[in-house]
């Protein structure tokens, strides 16, 4: 633990607690870490906009973002490091979630992009921080580049879903539920374990350097090429699993928890 230079963290379900509150104590304990020298970098599925009250609370300022689940890595609010979608294949997998009456948000440009108007974006718009642009099909922007598709709908049709497009399309796009009820798609080069190797070597650091701290299937890529997995006490049966280090649940302050007893 000596070696820990840099914490990569994923935000939801992590960073801050089922309410989406970031705690005095995880506050404090991270600004403890950079006054120590360490470096703390925001691994996460949001977009830039959805971090940067984060971001200042906390004093990142400058340092690497990755973003979107690793299709992007952003250093003072300009992208270094951005895989899209490949323009035919966005457009199977829009045409796929209007067979399934699925709720379909994407990301493009830095833009929030969905074809209707519910409850479920007005939820995603809440933990985003982005108005959403509505158009009449999600395909008309495939040959913008289209950096994530989320599929939303409930947890038992997610995990189906999950199960059917990785059977269909698991060899040509990077898929997994970062939510019981979110199913999302990227790129297939990308995850935010190739965006921490970007990361890493942008400070001279090595994985041995690097401790990861996450919550979801998602964040397994990122945890298990980390030097020091960590998976949250409210984490995945599975994820916990293939950690080194268990740590308390969002709600207990798991990664204040973690900086404490292991790193400062």
């Amino acid at each position: 633990m000596n070696d820990i230079k840099l914490l990569a963290v994923d935000i939801d379900g992590t960073l801050i607690t089922s309410k989406r509150v970031l705690t005095e104590k995880t506050v404090c304990a991270v600004k403890k870490l950079l006054d120590k020298g360490g470096k703390f970098v925001l691994s996460t599925g949001r977009p830039y906009q959805g971090i940067t009250e984060i971001v200042k609370t906390l004093g990142l300022e400058g340092m690497p973002y990755i973003l979107y689940n690793g299709a992007m890595v952003v250093t003072f609010g300009k992208p270094v490091y951005s895989l899209t979608i490949e323009p035919e294949l966005s457009k199977k997998i829009a045409r796929e979630g209007h067979d399934r009456n699925s709720t379909q948000i994407c990301w493009a440009n830095n833009k929030l992009y969905s074809e209707k108007y519910d409850e479920k974006i007005e939820f995603y718009k809440s933990i985003s921080g982005v108005e959403p642009i509505i158009v009449k099909d999600l395909t008309e922007l495939s040959e913008q580049g289209i950096t994530k598709f989320v599929w939303y709908d409930d947890p038992v049709s997610t995990k189906a879903y999950y199960a059917q497009m990785s059977e269909r399309y698991g060899n040509q796009i990077n898929l997994h539920p970062s939510r019981v009820d979110f199913l999302e798609f990227v790129n297939k080069d990308c995850s935010k374990a190739t965006a921490l190797k970007t990361v890493l070597n942008y400070y001279g650091l090595s994985r041995e350097n690097c401790a990861a701290i996450g919550d979801g299937f998602n964040d397994l890529s990122m945890l298990e090429y980390a030097g020091i997995s960590v998976a949250m006490g409210n984490a995945e049966d599975e994820v916990k699993a293939r950690c080194k280090v268990v740590t308390s649940s969002c709600d207990q302050d798991g990664v204040a928890e973690f900086i404490e007893r292991f790193v400062l």
